[in-house]
Order: structure tokens, then C-alpha cells, then sequence
């Protein structure tokens, strides 16, 4: 392969070929204005303007590296090392989770919601934050939010603090184990948990794309066939302990649970529990009250 001949035309010819049995040809498309942009700061729009237009051998090789990688299950976010979550860059490398469409909705959900309640001091906790996209969305929003993140993965937490300084919020991030959350801060009175926890079941892992299942780190997505719920229940009994009299849970969940979950909340007194659908109408997220102590 002459790398000295490529053309924008090439470069496409080559990606369409290689990934056709991996992404269809809108997500191979996204791809490619995706890598032109990071790569070559180069717009949609000169691209189709421009398909004869050649690039350098050095710029070619960069392609052709990527192609190989993307050849071999690897997310182009990971290859890129960002993502977008909304409004905002995310930061993202092989310790964390690519954020999802699922999740940007969650976070605009409770973006509504908080600004329904006009809370004047407000303390909020996102258990197993990851890349911290959930915390720093609703920082960003809410300036005068005392936000945390929690996570088990210090390279996680590494990756989420500087996240938030890439996007001008403070949050303290603190590593903390979901199933052992006496070391998460507690005795706050938080107004708002948060949480996207392990749910994908390992007999769902088949189902699951290469690039999702070899690359995506497996203690932020599996959880044992057995005990689906785990994670669940111990936010539950931590958010029974932490949460504020009136204070709000939004959680991402499997669809395959939203009424066990629902049915969960409610026998440890929460109310208000709603199960809501995602954009391709699926249950995925719950929304809970807790009034407090009984």
C-alpha cells in the first residue's frame, strides 16, 4: 500500500472495506469524520467538498495505524482518547467507560428535575463515576453543587479528576468499593445519589460487540447471572443512611429489572418510584424519594 498516493477517497475506500463486518456504513462514516476532525482538524464539509484531496505520508500512516487498531475491536473514542457527553469533551482511556447516549439522557433527567426543585444548598454523590461525566454535567449546571464521585479504580478517578478540571468544576473524588460503602462519605445529608453500576449480566456478554466486551473495562459493566441486583441493593442501603429527608435517587439499570428494582425501593421506603424509559424506549432508568426515617 502506497502511502505517498492516499487520497480522502482512498482513506474512505480503505475504512469501508476493512470494517463493513464490524459498523454499517453510517457508524463507519462517523468514524472516519471523526478521525479527519481529531486528525486533520478537517470539517464534514471539506470533506465531501474535497474527496480527491491528498494527505501526507506521515498523516496517512496515522490512518492506516488507526484502521488497524479499529480492525482489532478498538473504540474510536479510546483511539482518539475522548468522547462527548451533551455539551461537554470527556476524556476517556481503557480505565473507564465510553459514556453512553443512556447515560447523557440520565443526566439530563436529573438536570430537569433539579431545576424543578431550586434547591439553595445542595450535596450530591455519583457512586462509581468513571470518567466522572454525570458529576461534572450536573457541576457545570449547578456551580454552588458540593458534588463527590466515587469509584474502585484509582485510574479511573485519575482520569475523572482531570475531567473535571478540563472543564473548569470542582469535585472531590474519593475511591470508594460499591459493596463496601462505609468508606464512601457519609452522615451528609445528600440531597441527591446517583448511580450507573455494573448491570449487564455475563450471559448478556455474547450479545455484547467485540469492541464493547474486549476493550471496555468488565468490572464497570458485568455482574454475576445469580445476583443481578447486587450492586443495587447497596446503594439502596447506603442511600437509606446518607440521603436527606426529600432527597432524590436517579439510577441507570438493565431493563431486564426495572419493576424488581421498583419493588426493591419501595420495600426499603422509598416513594415516588418511577421506572422511565430511554430514547429507544426501553426501561432504563429509576427515579426515587426518600422522605427519611420513618
Amino acid at each position: 500500500m502506497n502511502a505517498l498516493s492516499l487520497t480522502v477517497s482512498d482513506i474512505r475506500r480503505f475504512f469501508l472495506t476493512k470494517l463493513r463486518e464490524q459498523y454499517d456504513i453510517e457508524e463507519i462514516n462517523s468514524i472516519i469524520y471523526i478521525l479527519f476532525e481529531e486528525f486533520l482538524g478537517w470539517s464534514r464539509t471539506k470533506l465531501h467538498l474535497e474527496p480527491e484531496a491528498g494527505i501526507s505520508i506521515a498523516e496517512s500512516e496515522q490512518f492506516l495505524s488507526a484502521l488497524e487498531r479499529l480492525g482489532d475491536g478498538c473504540p474510536v473514542q479510546y483511539i482518539t482518547g475522548k468522547a462527548y457527553f451533551n455539551e461537554l469533551q470527556i476524556a476517556v482511556n481503557q480505565s473507564v467507560l465510553i459514556p453512553r447516549q443512556e447515560t447523557a439522557e440520565l443526566a439530563m433527567l436529573i438536570l430537569k428535575k433539579l431545576k424543578a426543585l431550586d434547591l439553595q444548598i445542595f450535596s450530591a454523590i455519583d457512586i462509581g463515576t468513571g470518567s466522572g461525566c454525570i458529576a461534572i454535567y450536573l457541576k457545570k449546571h449547578f456551580p454552588a453543587m458540593i458534588m463527590y464521585g466515587t469509584d474502585i479504580s484509582e485510574d479511573a478517578l485519575n482520569l475523572a479528576r482531570s475531567n473535571a478540571i478540563l472543564n473548569g468544576t470542582e469535585i472531590e473524588f474519593l475511591r470508594s468499593d460499591i459493596l463496601f460503602t462505609h468508606n464512601s462519605p457519609s452522615g451528609s445529608g445528600f440531597n441527591l445519589i446517583v448511580s450507573n453500576p455494573p448491570y449487564v449480566r455475563m450471559k448478556e456478554k455474547q450479545e455484547m460487540k467485540r469492541n464493547v466486551k474486549e476493550y471496555e473495562p468488565h468490572a464497570a459493566l458485568f455482574v454475576p447471572d445469580e445476583d443481578p441486583l447486587l450492586y443495587y441493593r447497596e446503594i439502596c442501603r447506603y442511600a437509606k443512611t446518607n440521603l436527606a429527608g426529600g432527597g432524590m435517587m436517579f439510577l441507570e439499570i438493565n431493563e431486564a429489572f426495572g419493576m424488581e428494582l421498583k419493588e426493591l425501593l419501595l420495600s426499603a421506603g422509598f416513594s415516588d418510584v418511577l421506572v422511565l424509559k430511554d430514547f429507544s424506549n426501553r426501561d432504563r432508568f429509576i427515579q426515587a424519594e426518600f422522605k427519611g426515617p420513618s
